[in-house]
């Protein structure tokens, strides 16, 4: 069973950690972040923790850390987040990326969000199954922050 809990500031390293593997971020930025850019991102995620109902997770499963994910509110749109997650390497191809984004489906459906979306590179096709599999649709492809992006939405309450 995936256990979640709220990303904290002591938590940087498991953050760090992710975030400057080359694998990782392959599919997310197309490369490592430096130091100072993991940084700058970790302080804005427990800034938006302090604001967020929901959030940022460290992700257990059999009190093992493999991995964060999240679902983020939209400021914008207070019934509408964006879901994503990250796994360590050694994790990949054990179906825990849709343990997890189902576990923060659920998140968002307790939340009474209406709207959740995804943004994946295009050419990851592990997370691409894995988000259609849990009835999201494509809505965009196309260049985002010049980087090749494609958003997924799900309408929560339709079947999956």
């Amino acid at each position: 069973m995936i256990e979640l809990r709220k990303m904290e500031e002591a938590d940087y390293s498991a953050y760090a950690t992710l975030v400057t593997d080359e694998r990782v971020m392959r599919y997310i930025t197309e490369h490592p972040l430096t130091e100072t850019e993991a940084k700058r991102r970790f302080a804005s995620i427990i800034e938006q923790q302090r604001h967020d109902r929901l959030g940022s997770y460290l992700v257990y499963q059999d009190a093992t850390w493999i991995g964060i994910g999240h679902v983020t509110q939209d400021t914008r749109q207070p019934f509408e987040a964006e879901l994503g997650y990250m796994l360590l390497p050694e994790q990949w191809g054990h179906g825990y990326g849709s343990l997890l984004a189902t576990r923060l489906l659920e998140l968002a459906t307790e939340h009474e969000l209406t709207v959740v979306t995804a943004t994946i590179d295009p050419n990851h096709l592990a997370s691409r199954k894995i988000l259609t599999n849990l009835g999201f649709h494509s809505t965009y492809v196309g260049p985002i922050d010049g980087l090749p992006g494609e958003i997924l939405e799900k309408r929560l309450g339709e079947s999956s």
